[in-house]
């Protein structure tokens, strides 16, 4: 974490939102010359970010965000998360981001995911005003605990409810295996053809199957190597993650991140349990620290 910006994070409270939602965090820094660069990496939760006072450009590969006073929210679906990207925030940021489990954000939806996600990030305003009378007390308070009474409040309102038992089934089996079970495997065990699987898994997930096993893959192997205290050569990391071998868990681990495992451990800092990211800052004279 860089010295001119503070992390909190917090759980929902409510019985019936800790099975949807994993955690509220905020994100903020007040330095007007900072620059910081934020790579983050695949995962399978779908995140709602909120920025107040931001705007936003975006290419393939990042995002940066500038102040605007001028715009109030900027709310981001983060869906489809599938190799790594780089998020620059530029001067002042304030940034409200609640985690989604795996399907969690679905039961909030009125919809399928897939109206809403349109690629990597999307811009939401499907929960519309009320939302937006929620943010400003979120972000008008600084305790803890009543941003989120407030957050669990409104999901608890919100619940849709989420009765589609095939996708369910098939996301609880691909996590269970760490993303070992097969795809025709689990087609053949819900009485569906791959098309239709896949079909799916694009309307409820944003994600082809194989997608989404690749990413729970790496995510696994991302998981085993940072919770042991003894790291693991990267041969003993690839038969635990269920790769090949060495050179299997290198190039996927090169096509998610652009980087040899080497590499990415070298960089990565555990922000929250799970929760993995690497970070840089810059003054705006292009310095790095």
């Amino acid at each position: 974490m860089t010295q001119s910006a503070s992390y909190q994070e917090i759980y929902p409270q409510k019985e019936q939102l800790k099975k949807l939602i994993k955690l509220y965090y905020t994100y903020r820094s007040d330095d007007q010359a900072g620059c910081e660069r934020i790579t983050y990496y695949p995962n399978y939760t779908v995140t709602l970010n909120i920025y107040r006072h931001s705007r936003v450009q975006w290419d393939a590969f990042s995002r940066t965000h500038t102040p605007d006073s001028g715009n109030p929210f900027l709310i981001l679906l983060v869906s489809k998360f599938d190799r790594s990207r780089e998020i620059i925030q530029k001067g002042v940021f304030d940034k409200l981001s609640i985690v989604f489990h795996p399907l969690g954000f679905n039961h909030f939806l009125s919809g399928p995911l897939s109206y809403y996600a349109r690629d990597h990030f999307s811009f939401f305003n499907a929960f519309g005003p009320p939302f937006e009378e929620l943010l400003k007390q979120v972000f008008a308070t600084d305790q803890l605990t009543e941003k989120r009474d407030l957050l669990d409040a409104f999901f608890s309102r919100q619940l849709q409810g989420f009765q589609e038992d095939r996708i369910s089934y098939a996301v609880h089996h691909i996590l269970s295996s760490n993303g070992q079970i097969a795809v025709s495997r689990l087609a053949s065990e819900l009485g569906l053809s791959r098309k239709t699987l896949y079909r799916l898994f694009q309307r409820h997930l944003a994600y082809s199957p194989r997608e989404y096993r690749s990413v729970v893959k790496f995510r696994n192997a991302l998981n085993t190597y940072q919770k042991e205290r003894e790291k693991p050569n990267f041969s003993s990391l690839a038969y635990a993650a269920n790769y090949y071998d060495q050179s299997d868990l290198n190039f996927h681990f090169k096509e998610k991140t652009g980087l040899t495992p080497s590499r990415l451990f070298e960089s990565l800092q555990t922000i929250e349990r799970g929760l993995y990211w690497t970070l840089s800052q810059k003054s705006k004279t292009g310095h790095q620290s």
